[in-house]
């Protein structure tokens, strides 16, 4: 009787004589014709297909627990709005570590590149979609212009969708490089190294919460990670050097070795309970900040050989003032040069931009967003928020000269504009909070704006009662739901010496008008306060407000912050407003001029029936009369003088507001140019991410189709192993080896569709032969096997031929 194509058994004792099978004479050794045989795939014995990795699943599980200590303790720190979504980027990057850490053959180079690619736009998918709902283009043009950054013509982005961008990489990294430490190179010290050093930092410096417990979590989750991890390799070192046990003993080491690990980390963390941790010396303290400090000082760039030691002082970045969130530090970065020009029917005005309604003790945020704006044809009237008799309209006509670099297009006029001679976007939550251009701003435009300012005189003014005085009069305001819920919010942990302070500046105020002066006056008042640009930093544990009132320096900001939370405290809807102040009269061309450090924050409270009342409780700074401080020092650029200054940059003197067309629109062509300068190179910056992205998956999935074609036969002998893959490929094409077909016959077949190919078809068919059913002195040598390698690679062309094929059948 004759074997089929395949046979799943080998039998040692047959001969093959003359191209065909030969059976001994025992009955016993005689094959069964219909013995059970298939097509390679379905008979051969394979591997078994193990899922699981070599370490076992506790290293994952103790990783996503130590990993996500880190990612809440971020959390926790409140760094920017919905940072509870940087959750969900450890969770990818745990997967795409563990399947690079397992994935064979291909250089770890290119799948690490791959993996960052995929965190990246994961990463920019969580920020642009769910957190922030922004054009992801818009996203990539500001991580661009932040590494880019003076050479990009782009506008300065928002720095919290850049930020919430660099936690989400962050998180997905922690958790990828993690996991491939731990499951690739075995270094679970390592990771245990950098995750120990982000919580330490972060809970040290940013989280005013008590998050011992996660400390502790991670403390425990690291140390059993490390027992497994090196019990892991311990078995693999072992096995590799010939030692094969059973999986019930391997089991069962496994679980001493742990056991010991619990312990041994309980007896750890209880012994921390111990160490005389809340007695450290001051000196000790000292140092220990002071070495952070140098740290985040050199690695930021803030050197200063004029004062070495600055160096030790805590860093903090300058305070954007232009931003849709506005972090104060001590000191704040300013547009430099001319921004604008106006020229106004009535005199010199603040020009306001937009207002923050949420403070947390540091940072100034509104709970305003785009579902919250209504949009303005040019010249349609706004909606005003109180319409009186008695309001004076005036009419503004501003020239952009420098706008303020912001994603925002924030137009700048007079209080309560009520109409722009240019397409708005009013963003309101009840009143008008920011008024925007829909188009782009850009250098030379001109827009005109009418507002209607309302009084601010004491006499009209004082019948405005306390709300602690007579609280129905408030709550009879059409606006008192809106007011309280976004200008009357307080940060949680602020000083008690604040409400203090203001029930003391304010004690004998009969109506609320008079309590705000007092306010604005104590504040204002240049014998206590000092108006400065340069401030020692912010201590994170210590509020604006109070540490204004310890060191009585600052800039407007600080001013405007604790007057604002002032005012609230006494139940005053207040809010913070930025933009600029006067600027200086330019004679010549008969306009107001407005530099870059005419920046200024003030103050607005909300009075029932009259609305919006503007104060500014900066020293040196009047809304009524027109004077300038003269600050301590200032990193930015001088006071400019009375005199209109001379920019480096702009040497010619500004273009008044009847500005001629043709400088407008070459000036318009030119930022044009730049635009589509900054677009195309958007473009080619995100093809060249995409198609490397491409790549990366285009890896991947080449290293997981190699992986299971090693494996397919890997029981196998080398020989039964290509002879049954030729099977297999020649399956795909059409030509499947049938049950009742002998070898020979298959190869015959075989070389009849295929005859260039067919005397290696015939050489690998008579080694498969002898390799199943020979004699052992016929089975085949190493030099033959080595042979049919190099047969193999001339085989794997038929692949295609046979794809084509079937395809045209």
């Amino acid at each position: 009787m004759r074997s089929s194509v395949i046979d799943t058994r080998r039998v040692a004792d047959h001969s093959v004589q003359g191209g065909r099978y030969s059976p001994p004479n025992s009955p016993q050794h005689q094959y069964n014709r219909n013995m059970r045989s298939s097509v390679p795939p379905k008979n051969q014995p394979k591997r078994e297909l193990r899922l699981a990795p070599v370490e076992g699943w506790l290293p994952l599980l103790l990783l996503g627990i130590a990993v996500y200590s880190v990612v809440y303790a971020i959390v926790q720190a409140n760094w920017v709005s919905h940072s509870s979504i940087l959750l969900w980027s450890p969770i990818v990057g745990l997967l795409i570590g563990l399947l690079v850490a397992k994935l064979p053959r291909l250089p770890q180079a290119a799948l690490h590149l791959g993996a960052c690619l995929v965190g990246h736009w994961f990463s920019i998918w969580l920020t642009s979609v769910v957190a922030f709902h922004i054009n992801w283009l818009l996203l990539l043009g500001s991580i661009k212009t932040i590494i880019l950054g003076g050479l990009s013509p782009t506008a300065l982005p928002n720095t919290d969708t850049i930020f919430f961008f660099y936690l989400t990489f962050l998180s997905f990294f922690l958790a990828y490089f993690g996991c491939w430490l731990v499951y690739r190179a075995h270094l679970p010290w390592l990771v245990a190294f950098v995750y120990c050093s982000i919580m330490l930092v972060n809970l040290n410096s940013y989280t005013r919460q008590d998050l011992s417990y996660l400390l502790i979590i991670l403390l425990g989750a690291l140390i059993l990670l490390i027992a497994r991890v090196q019990l892991a390799s311990q078995v693999i070192q072992w096995t590799q050097e010939g030692l094969h046990t059973n999986q019930q003993w391997l089991g069962s080491l496994a679980r001493r070795c742990m056991q010991i690990a619990s312990v041994l980390t309980l007896i750890a963390i209880l012994g921390t309970f111990l160490l005389p941790i809340a007695n450290q010396s001051t000196s000790g303290q000292v140092f220990w900040n002071n070495l952070d400090n140098a740290w985040n000082n050199i690695t930021n760039g803030r050197l200063s050989w004029q004062n070495p030691s600055a160096l030790f002082q805590p860093y903090q970045p300058s305070t954007n003032f232009f931003s849709d969130s506005m972090t104060i530090s001590g000191n704040v970065h300013l547009p430099t040069g001319e921004v604008l020009s106006y020229a106004s029917s009535n005199g010199p005005h603040y020009l306001e931009g937009f207002t923050y309604d949420q403070f947390d003790g540091h940072t100034w945020t509104t709970l305003i967003n785009t579902i919250d704006s209504e949009s303005f044809r040019a010249n349609e009237t706004l909606k005003p928020d109180i319409l009186r008799d008695d309001y004076q309209q005036v009419t503004t006509t501003v020239t952009l000269v420098q706008p303020p670099e912001n994603t925002q297009h924030y137009l700048f006029a007079p209080a309560q504009p009520i109409r722009f001679d240019v397409a708005t976007n009013v963003y309101n939550n009840g009143t008008a909070s920011a008024w925007m251009q829909q188009s782009n701003l850009v250098t030379g435009e001109h827009y005109q704006v009418a507002s209607l300012l309302p009084p601010s005189d004491a006499q009209t003014l004082s019948g405005i009662p306390l709300p602690t005085a007579n609280q129905a009069f408030w709550l009879a305001d059409n606006n008192a739901t809106m007011l309280q819920t976004y200008y009357l919010q307080l940060p949680h942990d602020l000083s008690p010496k604040v409400l203090q302070t203001a029930q003391n500046w304010t004690q004998g105020a009969d109506n609320t008008f008079q309590a705000l002066k007092m306010l604005e006056a104590h504040l204002n008042d240049m014998n206590t306060f000092t108006y400065s640009l340069d401030n020692p930093p912010i201590p994170n544990n210590v509020d604006v407000v109070d540490w204004l009132l310890h060191t009585r320096k600052g800039y407007c900001t600080y001013y405007a912050s604790a007057m604002v939370v002032m005012a609230r405290q006494l139940g005053i809807p207040a809010r913070m407003v930025n933009g600029f102040s006067y600027g200086h009269y330019d004679a010549q061309h008969k306009i107001w001029v407005v530099d870059g450090n005419d920046a200024h924050s003030w103050v607005q409270a909300y009075l029932p029936n009259f609305g919006w009342i503007s104060f500014d409780p900066t020293p040196g700074y009047s809304l009524t009369a027109i004077n300038q401080p003269q600050p301590t020092s200032t990193p930015v650029k001088p006071i400019p003088t009375p005199t209109r200054p001379v920019p480096t940059a702009t040497p010619k003197p500004v273009t008044p507001p009847k500005a001629t067309p043709m400088p407008t629109t070459g000036t318009h062509s030119t930022t044009q140019k730049h635009t589509s300068g900054a677009s195309l190179n958007m473009s080619a910056l995100t093809g060249l991410s995409l198609l490397v992205l491409f790549c990366s998956l285009c890896l991947f999935i080449a290293a997981l189709v190699t992986r299971w074609w090693r494996n397919l036969y890997a029981n196998s002998s080398r020989i039964s192993g290509l002879f049954w893959r030729l099977c297999q490929i020649a399956s795909w094409g059409g030509i499947a080896p049938q049950r009742t077909q002998t070898p020979y016959e298959y190869s015959r077949q075989l070389a009849q569709h295929f005859p260039q190919s067919a005397p290696t078809i015939w050489n690998l068919t008579e080694l498969f032969v002898r390799d199943r059913w020979g004699n052992k002195q016929h089975l085949p040598h190493p030099q033959e096997e080595a042979h049919a390698e190099q047969m193999w690679h001339s085989l794997r062309g038929l692949f295609f031929q046979m794809l084509i094929r079937r395809k045209r059948k």
